[in-house]
């Protein structure tokens, strides 16, 4: 089976406007306006997200997030990129009821050579097309004065011959000056594919799925990890 190198970035919703590489991270007083308004400020775990086809094969994510956690040990966890596959991997591919996610993760692994970065292998499953893909991601904190305010940066590194153009965007993670166990968190992904193909098998309706359901997936790794880990 031929090997492509493409997607991946399913992997950001669930650590974590819509961006374009090496594009700063917006105000972060704007970012916990927009999760205030949209989301219930007193209820635990919960998000709202909307998946964008934009046209000229771009695809956009935004999502809001309530969950409850830690927040020193979510900053230390979110820094400890190498420590990734242990929690986000488990059950990511379990949607439950016999389905399968059209998405696929075959392995998540850091590398020991390059500092915050993950080598991400996913398949495209959907009816007569099938996509083994293979991508590098660097994950970066983004350094700001405020200590209720955390920043992760995620870009997937440039790769020839790839079915994706560009892929970017930012995590923000907000404590609840009201509530220390919650944690708000702002997810803005944008990525830009190069063939029509792809873009156009993925339609909205299935992306929004997909995701919903692996972001439950996600909360729920973190909070398990979280709980065991000192």
């Amino acid at each position: 089976m031929v090997r492509q190198k493409t997607l991946g970035f399913l992997l950001v919703f669930f650590i974590f406007g819509t961006l374009v590489f090496g594009q700063e991270p917006s105000d972060p007083t704007l970012i916990f306006n927009k999760i205030k308004s949209s989301l219930n400020p007193t209820t635990m775990d919960q998000f709202q997200h909307s998946v964008k086809r934009m046209g000229n094969k771009k695809i956009t994510l935004e999502a809001f997030i309530s969950l409850e956690a830690d927040w020193n040990k979510l900053k230390k966890i979110a820094t400890q990129v190498s420590d990734y596959p242990k929690w986000v991997f488990p059950r990511i591919n379990d949607r439950g009821g016999g389905e399968k996610f059209f998405i696929q993760f075959a392995s998540i692994s850091a590398l020991a050579n390059h500092p915050n970065t993950l080598d991400i292998d996913v398949f495209l499953n959907l009816p007569a097309l099938k996509i083994p893909v293979r991508r590098l991601f660097l994950f970066e904190p983004v350094p700001h004065p405020d200590s209720t305010v955390f920043i992760m940066r995620v870009t997937a590194l440039a790769v020839e011959d790839s079915p994706v153009k560009d892929l970017s965007g930012f995590a923000y993670f907000f404590k609840n000056p009201k509530n220390p166990s919650q944690i708000f968190s702002y997810l803005d992904v944008s990525v830009v594919l190069t063939h029509w193909l792809v873009y156009e098998a993925l339609p909205e309706r299935l992306l929004t799925r997909d995701i919903g359901d692996r972001l439950k997936i996600l909360m729920e790794n973190y909070q398990n990890y979280e709980n065991t880990h000192p």
